[in-house]
């Protein structure tokens, strides 16, 4: 009975081990995440989902109001989808979840921030500390299968060693000129 009790006090102190050490690897990125590596990610089609049923909500609001032939929709939404470093590894938010602070202390050799939005927009940039990022990829998305652009997700990198500050994603509706902002402050 005890050589079971040590062989299952074994297994159980390697199984938690091997947990850690995965859980630890998964803190550190190589590189800034692919538009290939987000948009496949189970995690995007959940934000997409949730995207759709906030925009499927939004068109049952106004279907009592004035019809609009805009080519698409007005901004109606934007939040910080998520951050990700050399330090700090991923932390994704989905659509609707967008916290006043990372968790993980980010920072290194460059930071991406991603923002998802509802809605077409004339202009968008990311800051972080003030400082202007590059747009490095875009995502356009067809929320209702009607072959109209409704949604984008934008990623935004700042490319020198930083030690993290307030990230600014910024967009201006190309409807009905309004400025929309999601920010986070990155740890």
């Amino acid at each position: 009975m005890r050589k079971l009790f040590s062989l299952a006090l074994i297994l159980v102190l390697v199984l938690s081990f091997n947990v850690a050490a995965y859980a630890d690897g998964d803190v550190t990125q190589a590189k800034p995440l692919t538009k290939e590596e987000i948009i496949n990610s189970k995690e995007f089609r959940e934000a997409v989902k949730a995207a759709k049923a906030e925009f499927e909500s939004q068109k049952a609001d106004n279907a009592g109001g004035p019809v609009l032939f805009a080519p698409a929709p007005k901004v109606s939404h934007i939040n910080v989808y998520g951050v990700v470093s050399p330090n700090g590894g991923q932390e994704i938010y989905g659509f609707n979840n967008n916290p006043l602070s990372t968790t993980n202390d980010h920072g290194g050799a460059w930071i991406q921030c991603i923002t998802f939005q509802i809605g077409y927009d004339s202009s968008h940039y990311g800051t972080l500390a003030g400082s202007t990022m590059n747009n490095n990829w875009s995502e356009p998305i067809d929320l209702d299968g009607d072959r109209t652009i409704d949604a984008f997700a934008h990623s935004w990198v700042y490319e020198a060693s930083s030690t993290g500050g307030q990230f600014v994603g910024t967009v201006y509706s190309i409807n009905i000129p309004t400025k929309w902002t999601a920010w986070i402050n990155v740890r």
